[in-house]
């Protein structure tokens, strides 16, 4: 992949670092080797880096190496952006365009991919499975990835953006994902999936027939109940026989006591007629109670009710009477409240006219604080950059070209003259700046004290707005309380008939309790006596015994015909149940053929389940990764020797030793180190070995992918990979970039550096501050 042409309109590293709404770089005429993008922080050298490449993402400003981790809106200003880049791979020429539009709330992105045919026009990318690049992100990604590669492999290998995250750190999986795309395995992985797809056909179809067989098996458990069921229904059917014979035996015993009986109910006709009549005035007496007890229950209620209602009367009265002094003085408080009122009602409105004239005061002062503040950053901001044009204009007696031929044409020396013709108008704008906020100054503090006397005012009216709305419900409370004056001599009258009244209910209430209580003595010895008579003549009385064993007898053929029923229940439900037995004794005939089909199934998913395991990440594909191991090592390490010499060495480890000494699938990056006789992780380095070491690494993967894998990036990424190293470090850090170049056989790499020296190493400089408004 090697970029030809970058336009960014409406991104806030554009507006922010070079002062312009758009800006478009031309870098299919830059020479082949290293080019530095310079400028100072903030300038826009990230924005640019960032949007170098097609894939929808700025890596720099990303969580994590993913499209879903990413948003463009985060980056740009305005109702409208546009990114548009041209390159080239494999040798054609593309052109990618992000399109942002966001009128109102929600904003709209379009993602475009084309290809420039030999006539020189555009036409959509379309893949070989139809998928057409329409503006969707969906099918924009699937595009890009199928012309170069996946967005992983990318920006792991050639592009090493700000903030990236350290190689040593991936996990095992990442890793083998990886790998797999550089060493062009991937479709062992397809393989894998369409293997575990067939398993997982085979899985529903054998669900279904664990299904069958399930249902099979709660019908071998239903038969197993049914038989025990049909035992259970005979043992049932013997005992209720058994108890229907006792019954009928216990029928004929009862009858002949009822024989018995029979022949002794004539010598007592006597007493039973006595006792009828004894029930009879028994049962006048019980309902005689009942309805004494009934007129009792309601006359006290009534009683109570008119107590009540006298009680209520009374306490309103006192109450009324209670106030009486109260109702008295309310004319006096009811004049004083309305004194007062009108006394404080004309401090009002002053008071008020004093406030207006102190609030606009305030307004005015609270202006000129601001316009003080705005004045101060405007200052701050101006002045500093009075003094960044002064440092630049001070270069012009400094720079090496002085007195040379290249003079005139010197770059750095005509910003140095332009930073100079413009410090001058910076200095006139800071001084008219500081005159401006002396004289603001001087207003706002004459003002000041408004803001003192304001809150005082306030206070002033907030105690006389409580005086009066306190004067205002005394004056309302007075005027009702006096109102009721005519009420006391009605309340002495009534209070003392309602205590009169009071007295004669509880007489009347007090003789109506004795007379009940009277009544219902007579009514309960009557009863007693009547109770003792009938039990002397019950002694010699057969009728009651008769109708017991009659009670018996019904009971008894109630009981029999009852059995009889569960008798008839028991034979039909047995009958039932060896009918239902004989046809689950069908159903279960094909239960081992479909047993023997179940298990026949199993076998072919594990099978396949065991094919995809082969195939996929920890299987063949691990294999290959741990062959690949070596080889990646080893041109991590002929980088190393190549640009920084013989004291470190790389090995990678695909594979980690658990406490049991079995080998466990893993990555890990050892770095042996020769001066130290030592050998170490990465992650425990110090943080310039680390960044020195891990751009070996990243490296050494963009050098085994362009040798080994054939995809063919012509161009290399790095954003300030070099911070942490010492000056030592940072030229043999250039002499490896300048190494992967000829090993890879890759055209350029651009980087971005704040070391003047590494930018000096460049073939040639893209000045980002130039290319300011």
């Amino acid at each position: 992949m090697r970029p030809l042409k970058l336009t960014l309109e409406g991104f806030y590293g554009v507006r922010d670092g070079m002062r312009r709404e758009s800006v478009t770089l031309d870098l299919e005429s830059l020479p082949e080797g290293l080019l530095a993008l310079v400028g100072p922080n903030g300038a826009g050298k990230t924005t640019i880096m960032d949007n170098l490449h097609p894939y929808p993402i700025m890596p720099s400003h990303a969580s994590m190496l993913s499209v879903d981790a990413f948003s463009y809106w985060d980056h740009i200003c305005g109702t409208s952006a546009l990114k548009e880049l041209e390159w080239e791979h494999d040798g054609i020429r593309y052109r990618s365009t992000f399109s942002f539009r966001k009128p109102g709330k929600t904003g709209k992105a379009e993602y475009y991919l084309a290809w420039r045919g030999s006539d020189g026009a555009w036409h959509p990318v379309t893949l070989p499975d139809g998928t057409v690049s329409d503006g969707k992100a969906a099918t924009y990604n699937r595009c890009v990835e199928a012309i170069n590669g996946s967005l992983q492999s990318f920006f792991t290998s050639v592009f090493s953006a700000q903030n990236r995250r350290p190689l040593a750190s991936y996990g095992a999986g990442e890793i083998k994902t990886l790998l797999a795309e550089m060493l062009g395995i991937e479709h062992l992985k397809a393989l894998s999936a369409k293997a575990g797809d067939v398993a997982k056909i085979l899985g529903r179809a054998l669900d279904e027939i664990q299904t069958d067989l399930t249902a099979l098996a709660g019908k071998r458990q239903r038969k197993a109940d049914v038989e025990r069921s049909v035992l259970a229904q005979g043992e049932l059917l013997r005992d209720t026989r058994a108890q229907r014979d006792l019954k009928l035996e216990e029928a004929a015993k009862l009858t002949q006591e009822r024989a018995t009986l029979a022949a002794k109910a004539g010598e007592s006709a006597t007493a039973e007629a006595r006792l009828r009549e004894l029930s009879v005035r028994a049962q006048e007496l019980v309902k005689g109670v009942q309805t004494l007890d009934g007129d009792e229950r309601a006359a006290a209620a009534r009683t109570q009710q008119r107590v009540n209602v006298v009680k209520q009367t009374v306490t309103t009265h006192q109450a009324t009477l209670a106030r009486k002094e109260a109702i008295l003085g309310a004319a006096a408080k009811r004049d004083a409240a309305q004194l007062l009122i009108g006394r404080e009602e004309a401090k009002l409105e002053p008071l008020q006219r004093v406030i207006a004239d102190l609030e606009a005061k305030q307004v005015s002062h609270a202006t000129l604080q601001t316009a003080l503040s705005g004045l101060m950053t405007q200052g701050q901001t101006k002045a500093a950059h009075f003094e960044t044009l002064t440092k630049q204009a001070a270069v012009v007696d400094q720079v090496p070209c002085v007195g040379h031929a290249m003079h005139a044409t010197c770059p750095l020396l005509s910003q140095a003259l332009q930073a100079r013709s413009q410090a001058e108008e910076q200095r006139v704008s800071v001084a008219e700046l500081r005159a401006q906020y002396r004289e603001k100054k001087a207003q706002a503090d004459l003002l000041a004290p408004v803001v003192a006397e304001l809150a005082a005012k306030r206070g002033e009216l907030a105690v006389l707005t409580r005086t009066l709305s306190d004067a205002r419900r005394d004056l309302q409370a007075a005027t009702e309380l006096a109102a009721s004056k005519p009420l006391l001599d009605a309340a002495a009258t009534g209070l003392e008939s309602a205590n009169v009244e009071l007295r004669d209910v509880t007489e009347e209430a007090a003789a109506r309790a004795a007379r009940y209580e009277s009544e219902k003595a007579r009514m309960t010895a009557e009863m007693a006596r009547i109770q003792q008579e009938s039990k002397q003549l019950a002694a010699v009385d057969v009728t009651a015994a008769i109708a017991e064993t009659d009670r018996k007898l019904s009971a008894n053929r109630e009981a029999v015909a009852a059995l009889e029923g569960r008798i008839e229940g028991a034979i039909r439900a047995q009958t039932v149940l060896q009918a239902e037995a004989n046809g689950l004794d069908a159903d279960l005939n094909g239960f081992s053929a479909t047993q023997r089909r179940a298990d026949r199934l199993s076998d072919e998913i594990a099978q396949w389940k065991l094919l995809a395991k082969g195939l996929g990440n920890d299987g063949v594909i691990a294999l290959t990764i741990d062959d690949a191991g070596p080889a990646l090592a080893d041109t991590v390490n002929r980088l190393l020797l190549a640009c920084y010499g013989t004291r470190f060495t790389v090995e990678i480890r695909t594979q980690r030793a658990l406490a049991n000494g079995e080998l466990r699938e893993g990555f890990e990056i050892l770095v042996h180190d020769a001066e130290a006789d030592s050998t170490k992780s990465v992650s425990v380095m110090s943080g310039g070995q680390k960044v020195w070491i891990n751009e070996c690494l990243t490296r050494g993967i963009a050098l085994y992918q362009a040798q080994n894998t054939g995809q063919p990036y012509q161009t290399l990424f790095s954003d300030e990979s070099d911070g942490p190293l010492d000056p030592q470090r940072k030229l043999q850090f250039m002499r490896m970039k300048r190494e992967v170049l000829k090993q890879g056989g890759y055209e350029r790499e651009f980087f971005i550096s704040q070391t003047p020296d590494l930018v000096s190493e460049a073939d040639a400089v893209i000045d980002v501050q130039a290319l300011a408004a």
